[in-house]
Formats: C-alpha cells, structure tokens, sequence
C-alpha cells in the first residue's frame, strides 16, 4: 500500500465514520418512537391560515379543516395582499361555516413585508394558547389530524413540529421533491430529538402563545421573506419543549412544483435562513455534507487507484454506511406513511447534493426575493 492509498483509505475512513455517526446519532431517532394518541389532551385550537393568492386551495381545504373530529377550535384565515378571488372565496366559506375568522392586509406600494406579518396578524387574532399553522395551500391528510397534534402536547411540551408531505404525481420531478422533503423531515425530526431543534415547516407546525411571546427575535423582523418559522425554532426550542409529530394521521399535504426550476427557486428560499443558524447545527449539517461528497468521491478514487486491501476494507466501510442509510430512510418512511421512498435512497443519496448546491447557487446570485410561500 503506497502513499497515495493510503492517504485516500484514510480520508474515506473519516468521511465514511461521520456518516455513520450521522445516521446512528441522528437520522434513527423517530424509529423507536410510538405515536399513539393521547386521547386526553383536548384543549382548544386556533388553526392560522396565511394566504396569499390562494383562492382556489381555500375552497378546496378549508372545507377539509372543518371536518375535523374536534371538540373546540377555530379556523383563522389571514389574506395577505392577495389578487385574486381570495377575498370573494372567503367570504363564500364565512356563509358556509359561520366560525371561520378571516382578515385582510391591503396592498400598499410603500411597505414591503414577508408572510410574517400575516403570522403575527394571525396569532393577535387567535382565542387560543395553543395554535396551529398550516399554509393555504395544504389540507389534513386525515380528519384526526388536530386530535393527533394535540395529543403529541404532553409532559409540558410547548411546541409540535409536524411533516408537511408533498402529493404524489407522476414523473421524476415528483419523486425528487417528495423523497428531498422527508429527508429534511426525518432529519430535522432526528436534531429535535437528540439534541434540540433548530427548524419547522410553516405548512404542520404547532406552539402556545407563551411560547411566541418568549421569542424577541421572532416578533420583529416582519420584512423576512422566508425561514420566519426556522428563526422561531431554532430561538425557542429545546429538546424539553419541542415535541415531533410524524404520524401519517398527523400531516398535512400539498402540491409540489412541477418543474426544476420552480423546485430550485423555492429551495433557495428556504435555504436563505441557512446561515442564522447556531454554530452547532451549521457544524452537523455541514459535516452531512461535506462527508457524503467525499465519501462518494474518494470511494471512486480508491476503486481505480486502491489496491486489494485498501478496496476490502472501504468496501467494509462502504457498506456498512449503505445499509444504514436504507435502514433509518426505510423504517422512517414506514413510520411517515411514505413507504415507497426506501427504494429511491441511492441515487437520490447522489443527487441531491447537487440540486442543492444549484439552490444555494441562485441564493448567490439572485440575493434578494419579495415572495412568500
């Protein structure tokens, strides 16, 4: 064994040790978790809808919110600058379900602001300690879907992060998106559990009022554009007071973008938070990252350039690291009701590293954005 080997054996050695520390301390976290509903926590909801053009999916799943099987809530809807026929769709819906709340911001030319502003609008609204926020474009997968948040309020847990799934539709595309987004989930999951959180989805998460009141850094800033519901996490939560919610009964679904391009502008904004994260999370995520690349890199420098021994043992190494990512993404998507997504983790293993370096990319060039979604 020359230098040259050894050298590249040793490098993969490190890559491939932390990403097995990855996937061991943080991607198995939910499998051995139950979820079963607590059937006594029953308190109140205030369910906060921001939406912004979404005339259409307000009439489609405003309906399916109101068909939950839950004692006490209310629906609050906040209409963000909207052009289209929100306002009339709403007021349709008011006739309909007479507890439905809804309120309106006026387009104003000379003041700029991201959906935040809606949120706390929402939250001002709200009757309740406990909210829900789902975007408008998302409908509860099933009519427990409350009852299954609530129960997940226990043993003084002041906060829900819950799975935004996207819908299953033909094509490659669909698959990429919907295998990326439970990525994220059983990983945030994953942080949430083993150490503390430091992201949410704004289309399933859940938290108490008193829990936003402690948030100065989230109260202001309500020209953020998108991460508002990162920045809340990530200030607020801890592994005492954060509760996670995959069960399939428990999340929300709603259609993804249908192309690569409306895929990567999305992404870049979500992405655009990234760097206001504490030191600790950046560090793992960075370490995911970097470790997969060359991981994948090096284990094809040593199968050209390797000898027979360096190849024994990174092939040893190799395959431990591959069957515990098929482990943790199968059991996972079992749990999250995504069962089929096991079969897509090799290659979506190489590809989206790169979909999200095109991402950060446009967030580089494109640096500023007046979109919410």
């Amino acid at each position: 064994m020359d230098t040259i080997q050894l050298s590249l054996l040793i490098a993969f050695a490190v890559a491939a040790v932390a990403q097995i520390f990855y996937y061991s301390f943080f991607m198995f976290r939910i499998i051995p978790k139950s979820q079963a509903e607590t059937a006594g926590r029953r308190m109140p909801l205030s369910v906060i809808i921001c939406a912004k053009n979404e005339g259409a999916n307000l009439r489609r799943n405003i309906p399916l919110m109101m068909a939950q099987k839950y004692p006490e809530f209310q629906v609050i809807v906040v209409n963000d600058c909207s052009e289209d026929d929100t306002d009339m769709a709403l007021a349709e819906l008011k006739q309909k379900y007479p507890q439905l709340y809804y309120t309106s911001i006026p387009v104003d030319s000379k003041f700029h602001h991201g959906k935040k502003l809606a949120v706390v609008i929402g939250i001002k609204a709200a009757r309740y300690e406990h909210m829900v926020f789902v975007d408008a474009d998302c409908a509860p997968v099933s009519e427990n879907y409350l009852a299954t948040i609530a129960g997940r309020y226990a043993d003084g847990r002041q906060m829900v992060l819950g799975y935004g799934r996207y819908a299953r539709r033909p094509g490659f595309v669909n698959t990429f998106i919907r295998y990326e987004t439970f990525w994220n989930a059983v990983q945030y999951f994953g942080f949430a559990l083993a150490v503390r959180p430091f992201m949410g989805v704004g289309r399933n998460i859940s938290y108490t009022r008193t829990l936003y009141e402690q948030s100065s850094k989230y109260r202001g800033n309500l020209s953020i554009v998108s991460g508002d519901d990162d920045m809340f996490v990530s200030d607020v939560g801890t592994r005492a007071n954060t509760a996670v919610c995959f069960s399939p009964d428990g999340q929300t679904e709603s259609e993804p973008k249908r192309t690569w391009a409306q895929w990567i502008t999305q992404k870049s904004r979500h992405l655009s938070t990234a760097p206001l994260y504490g030191f600790g999370v950046k560090f793992f995520l960075l370490l995911e990252t970097i470790s997969r690349l060359l991981f994948w890199t090096l284990f094809v420098f040593l199968l050209i350039l390797g000898s027979e021994m360096t190849l024994q043992i990174a092939a040893v190494l190799f395959l431990i690291r591959i069957l515990l990512m098929y482990l943790s993404i199968g059991m996972s998507a079992r749990k999250m009701g995504e069962g089929y997504l096991w079969a897509w983790a090799l290659p979506m293993d190489l590809l989206m590293p790169a979909m999200q370096s095109l991402a950060w990319a446009r967030n580089i060039i494109y640096r500023k954005s007046d979109v919410w979604d």
